[in-house]
């Protein structure tokens, strides 16, 4: 996979996001595979470095801390 194919890779999950937090990303939580919950930012880099680590990368509408949120998973890209 090319650098530019990676990239698009993480673009299209970042504008994912920004469509599910729209005006809530100062309050908004992602909850992470590994338990772990983050703000937007944070959500935005580890989608970064799990597509360049060489994994495909999912985020969808849930439930964090009893809130509406970000649910993250990422697969091993084959």
């Amino acid at each position: 996979m090319t650098n530019s194919e990676i990239e698009d890779l993480w673009i299209e999950a970042w504008s994912k996001l920004i469509e599910i937090v729209e005006d809530e990303a100062r309050t908004m939580r992602c909850l992470l595979p590994d338990g772990n919950v983050v703000d937007v930012e944070q959500c935005k880099g580890w989608l970064q470095d799990s597509v360049y680590a060489g994994f495909s990368v999912n985020i969808e509408r849930g439930w964090v801390l009893c809130r509406r949120g970000v649910i993250a998973s990422r697969l091993a890209r084959q």
